[in-house]
């Protein structure tokens, strides 16, 4: 099986408090981080309006690392 690769990149957005403030407290009712959960909403929202292509799936966790390479750390 393939897998095909998509970095994440790190920007810089400026936020109304509230919308911060809010987001936070959604993350947290989701047990999520704050960046997972806005990366989520706005995936879903994206494919809604049809910006994102229906079928096209998240990237995934990967903190602690990527874990994309299929090696188990048994070798």
């Amino acid at each position: 099986m393939m897998h095909i690769t998509m970095p994440r990149r790190k920007v810089t957005y400026r936020w109304d408090d509230r919308v911060i403030d809010a987001a936070k407290e959604a993350a947290t009712e989701a047990n999520s981080s704050v960046s997972n959960w806005l990366e989520t909403e706005l995936f879903r929202l994206l494919k809604e309006r049809g910006l994102i292509p229906a079928d096209a799936k998240p990237l995934g966790e990967t903190r602690g690392g990527d874990r994309t390479s299929g090696d188990d750390g048994d070798g």
